[in-house]
Formats: structure tokens, sequence, C-alpha cells
């Protein structure tokens, strides 16, 4: 099955119109739009199978509570927004979430969890709840461990045919460089899930750290595939697909 994947197209800054590839399936690893006018722009776009997974921009101005379901709502129906999600295309199982961070991959999720509220637009930019109160780390640190949880039930279910894992925020600190002064911030934009590497993965699609990726760990392929922002050199290619 060929996949063309692409990540953090950030089209709230400047449209992106993909090149025409040949291709089974698109897969998005979030960050495409906030809001639901990723879903829309993907359903316009593509006329293929489209798999999405958020990523954390998708909540912008929004509440992360109902990002989902808003998204859900605007996508046709060749497009799958994937929340700790399986869909099963042809002899394909995607899994797929967001992923977001323990904030304990530095080894002091209390320091990283301080650094990250100061540093990071999430806290002001998404909000959580009926009250619509500001999203706090621990909201994070939740999500991310019912993803890791349900990852590790799903990937436990053998199955007979290729297995991709589709996240917005990294599964291994390998692919996330120094950001900033305070070596603590590193621990908000990616996971410490060597455990996961155990189990049966033939190809880890994710994005967020606007650093492109195309590398294989323990026999499992990782690729990043980022547009980032207008003027960001990522090693972006827009026309990249994987075969799988």
């Amino acid at each position: 099955m060929k996949l063309h994947i692409l990540s953090d197209l950030h089209c709230e800054f400047a449209d992106f119109v993909p090149p025409v590839v040949d291709c089974d399936v698109v897969v998005l690893a979030g960050d495409i739009h906030v809001k639901s006018r990723g879903a829309r722009w993907a359903s316009l776009t593509f006329s293929t199978p489209v798999i999405y997974a958020m990523g954390n921009h998708e909540h912008y101005s929004g509440n992360i509570d109902r990002t989902h379901s808003k998204l859900l709502d605007a996508a046709e129906a060749h497009v799958h927004v994937l929340e700790n999600q399986v869909l099963e295309h042809r002899d394909v199982q995607f899994l797929c979430a967001t992923g977001w961070t323990s904030l304990a991959a530095t080894g002091d999720p209390v320091a990283a969890s301080w650094c990250a509220r100061n540093s990071l637009n999430d806290f002001r930019a998404i909000r959580v709840g009926e009250q619509y109160r500001r999203l706090r780390p621990d909201d994070l640190i939740a999500r991310n461990r019912e993803t890791k949880e349900w990852l590790e039930g799903q990937l436990s279910v053998p199955f007979n045919g290729k297995r991709v894992v589709v996240t917005h925020h990294p599964p291994l600190m390998k692919f996330v460089s120094d950001q900033g002064a305070d070596p603590h911030l590193r621990a908000a934009y990616g996971n410490n899930w060597d455990g996961l590497m155990n189990f049966k993965i033939d190809l880890w699609i994710f994005g967020h750290t606007h650093e492109a990726v195309d590398e294989v760990v323990n026999g499992i392929r990782f690729v990043s595939n980022p547009r980032g922002y207008p003027n960001e050199e990522t090693g972006f290619r827009p026309d990249l697909v994987v075969s799988v």
C-alpha cells in the first residue's frame, strides 16, 4: 500500500496545494489547520481515503473535549479523523491518536510541567471542559497515559497484516532536539515509549517537531514529513510516498 505522508502543514498561516501523487491512502499526522478546518481542507483536497490524526493546533481557539467531534462533522466520508481508534483498510491496520506527552521524558515532570506551561501556546490557546478553563499540564499527562495504555492493548492483539501507528507527538526522544535553554522543555515535545518498540509495528508516522525523519529503529520504520511554518527549513517533501 502506498501512503502519501504529510504533517504540520499549518494551513492557518499559508495555504498548501499538494502535488498529485500515485498513492492509495493519504496520512495526515496533525497540525493541518486549526479547529475543524483541517478536515474540511482534506475533504476538498483529496479524493483517496485519508487517515487523519489530530495535532495540538487543531485544538487552538477551541475546547479539547469537542475538537474531535467537530472535525468528524466537517469531514466527508473518505476522511477518517481518528483519536485512540483503529481503522483497517485492505490488509493494513492504522492505529491513530494525537499522543501528547507525559512530561516525564527528561526525568523531572514537575520541572517540565512548569517549563511547558510558561513556554507553550497550548496552555493559552486551548480550553477544557464545560467551564472552558485553560488547559493544564495534568490534562495532557492524563490523555498521554490513556493513549499509551490504549496502544499497548491494541498492539497486544495479533493482526495478520501490516501495522501502522500514526501519532502527532514523537514516540521516542531520539527524534526530539533541544528546544531552548531549559533542557526540560524537550519533555513537552516527545515520549519515551521504548516499551512499545517490542510490539510488531511496520511503520510509525508522526510530526510535531518540524524536523523530517526517515529512520529504522528496532525494525520499525519511523517517518515524519512536516512542512512547518512559512520559510521554515524542515526537510519537507510534499510528494513523499512510502510503501507498507
